[in-house]
């Protein structure tokens, strides 16, 4: 059962706002993409703290659509939060022009998402803020963000939604139609579409992952929930399992004949 859109909001706006305070720090600090889910946590940290305690952060890079970067230019100017660019580019480029060897498109994605964190990490550590991760739920299980680069967050308003929750909750609070109607991706690389890296729909992933991973139901069975293919299922399955290591601490060693100290 989807959660009411009312509720998603009110719990959100009420998290970030705790959180700040909590934190004795003065600001979140935000990367903008001209997407939906980072377009939704802004509104929420607005509602929640207030747009003088708001930083936007815009970072394109060659696979940046202009339409996109615009959005997310004009979206910072529209909820009236401080806002900064930095082109990413020439730092990715550099960085793959002296490595000894040629970097795929995946491993390039990866990095300019984990060149965006830093950004945002040198931007909240000199002032004072907490970075906030729009990621969703859906993205969360499957895996489908970058360790230690848009999976970094200290806060995540979004992060209990899943994908179609997340538009639920847009249009209720009046995101502008334009970000709800962007096909989703990360522009980690030209042409990149989430649903298309990941092979499904998200009105199908959704489902899925409710009966898959909360039902404790099998994947054949969860298939049939869901109503979607076995390929499908099975390819959704191999997500969930195959990114476990993005969602645990890293793990570290037990020293156990330690003398304990004291």
């Amino acid at each position: 059962m989807a959660i009411d859109p009312g509720v998603a909001r009110d719990h959100a706006v009420s998290f970030l706002r705790e959180r700040l305070s909590s934190s004795g720090l003065d600001r979140y600090v935000i990367g903008i993409s001209g997407g939906l889910d980072s377009t939704v946590a802004l509104h929420l940290a607005v509602d929640a703290v207030g747009a003088d305690s708001v930083t936007g952060i815009v970072l394109p890079d060659h696979p940046s659509a202009p339409e996109n970067m615009q959005d997310a230019r004009d979206l910072c100017k529209t909820v009236d939060v401080t806002w900064r660019e930095a082109n990413i580019a020439s730092l990715v480029a550099d960085y793959t022009d002296r490595m000894p060897y040629d970097v795929d498109t995946l491993s390039l994605g990866n990095l300019r998402a984990r060149t965006r964190m830093v950004f945002l990490y040198l931007e909240a550590n000199v002032h004072d803020g907490l970075v906030v991760g729009p990621d969703n739920r859906s993205e969360y299980l499957l895996g489908y963000f970058t360790k230690f680069g848009d999976g970094a967050a200290d806060v995540r308003p979004l992060g209990d939604l899943y994908k179609t929750e997340v538009y639920d909750l847009a249009r209720h609070i009046g995101v502008d139609e334009r970000f709800i109607e962007k096909t989703p991706t990360a522009e980690l690389w030209a042409g990149q579409t989430d649903e298309g890296e990941i092979g499904a729909k998200y009105a199908d992933i959704d489902p899925f992952l409710r009966a898959y991973v909360y039902g404790d139901k099998g994947v054949e069975e969860a298939a049939e929930t869901a109503d979607v293919d076995m390929d499908t299922a099975e390819r959704l399955a191999e997500l969930v399992d195959g990114s476990a290591h993005k969602r645990d601490v890293p793990p570290t060693a037990s020293m156990a004949d330690r003398t304990p100290l004291g």
